[in-house]
Order: structure tokens, then C-alpha cells, then sequence
């Protein structure tokens, strides 16, 4: 009716978004500790799974310094996500050596062990692919059965770690300076880079050959698929100690 007095609406404040606080760890059954990570969208290891955070330690971990680019920032630094023609070469060479030599059985038992329900200390979920169960397989296999020679990798490794105890107990610290004194022969082939004439040119062409040698070398070594060369060398060493440890004991045993 005209004239009449309206009522007056009372609008409330919204209530503001109550988020977890600081040092109080969200609800499990609703993301997990990631549910109330600050980074979790730029998170390559974000999970619901996950009741402590597995690379701070905390519940939840601590919100990112003032300033810190954010993970769909343009001018944020390059991360890889695993999708180059590295990635992509290295595990076709790895599913190509384990069909090649892993006998059927590694897939197999890779998805046994990766389906068990572990937890670790932190009751995270334990995440087995870190541990890159095929390619430490495949190098186990390789180092200890693949006849090399007369030995295998492991083995090769185990007698050139027998040969040079041997030739610390015989030579003592010779053992030790004298190859490294032999690598001073490349010294004259170092100092002849500064000089002219042919012996110079030949000399900064032997060196330049070495250092480019050398940075070939290093970066496939260290690319994604130098772990065909880095992964084997290190279980043949490791195994190679293993092997020393038993003649060891063996021979303390049997007295041989």
C-alpha cells in the first residue's frame, strides 16, 4: 500500500573462507595435507593420498616467500615436465631393454611391489617409482649375469678393486702418486699451446679435441638417458663390493 513503511533488509556479512591455520593440519578425508597447500597447483608430487607433506615434512607446508613466481607465471624459470625428446628417447630405450632383457618377468613383479599398501614413517603412501624399479633391474641384471669377457661388470669391478689393494700393500702411497704422476705427461702437450709454429697448432688441436671430448661425454652422462652408462657402472661397483665382502668371509671361514 502506498505509503506504507517497507521493513528494513539486513544483509549479513559474508563469513570469510576459513582456511586451515598455521601449524593445524587439514582434514585428511578432503585432500589431504595438499588440500590446504599453498603450492599444490605447481606441485609436480600433489596428491590426495598424502597425510604429511612429503618434501617439507610439515602439515601443511609453509606458504611461499613474498615475491615467489607463481606456477603459471610467464617469467617463472623453465621446469621440465617430463614430456622432451630426452624423456621421451629414454624411456623407449628402457622399455626397449627391459622387453629385450628382462625375460617377461620385471613388468610383473614391478606391478606386484608397486601395488602393496606401504607407508613410510610419515604415513605417506610410499611412491616406488621413485626408486625406478626397472632401471636399477635391468642394471642388476646386466652387471651380474652378462658375461663381459672373461667376468662380468660386477665382477671386473671387484678384481680391479682387488688389484689396487694389492698394489697399496705392495707400493704403499707409490700406488697412489705414481699414476697420477704419469698424467703429467700431458703437460708439455699444455704448455706447447702457447708456443708457435706447427708443434703449437698441434697442440691446441690435441687439447681442443680432449675438452670437446670431454663436454660430449659429460653432457650425455648427465642427460636422461645417461643413466644406460651411469646406472650400470654404479650397481657394478656396489656389487663388486658385495662380491669382495663375500671372498672375505668365505676364506675367513673355510681358512683358504
Amino acid at each position: 500500500m502506498p505509503g506504507a513503511e517497507r521493513p528494513l533488509s539486513v544483509t549479513k556479512p559474508a563469513a570469510a573462507a576459513k582456511g586451515p591455520q598455521a601449524g593445524e593440519p587439514p582434514a585428511t578425508n578432503d585432500g589431504g595435507c595438499c588440500a590446504g597447500c599453498p603450492i599444490a597447483a605447481g606441485c609436480a608430487l600433489a596428491s590426495d593420498a598424502y597425510v604429511t607433506c612429503p618434501i617439507t615434512g610439515s602439515t601443511p607446508p609453509p606458504a611461499p616467500p613474498a615475491g615467489a613466481p607463481a606456477p603459471d607465471d610467464a617469467d617463472a624459470p623453465y621446469e621440465d615436465t617430463g614430456t622432451s625428446w630426452s624423456d621421451v628417447a629414454s624411456r623407449g630405450v628402457e622399455t626397449a631393454v627391459a622387453a629385450a632383457f628382462g625375460f617377461g618377468w620385471l613388468d610383473p613383479l614391478i606391478a606386484i611391489v608397486q601395488r602393496t599398501d606401504g607407508r613410510d614413517a610419515q604415513g605417506n603412501p610410499v611412491d616406488w617409482a621413485r626408486l625406478q624399479p626397472r632401471r636399477n633391474g635391468l642394471s642388476i641384471l646386466f652387471v651380474s649375469f652378462v658375461p663381459l669377457g672373461e667376468h662380468t661388470a660386477a665382477a671386473w669391478a671387484a678384481e680391479a678393486l682387488t688389484e689396487a689393494a694389492d698394489a697399496y700393500l705392495h707400493y704403499g702411497l707409490g700406488a697412489v702418486f705414481l699414476p697420477l704422476g704419469a698424467c703429467l705427461v700431458v703437460l708439455p702437450v699444455v704448455v706447447g699451446r702457447e708456443m708457435k709454429g706447427v708443434f703449437g697448432a698441434l697442440c691446441r688441436a690435441a687439447t681442443g679435441l680432449v675438452v670437446l671430448t670431454a663436454r660430449i661425454a659429460r653432457r650425455f652422462l648427465t642427460s636422461r638417458l645417461g643413466w644406460i652408462v651411469t646406472r650400470p657402472a654404479l650397481w657394478a661397483g656396489g656389487i663388486g663390493v658385495l662380491l669382495l665382502s663375500w671372498r672375505f668371509i668365505v676364506s675367513r671361514l673355510t681358512g683358504a
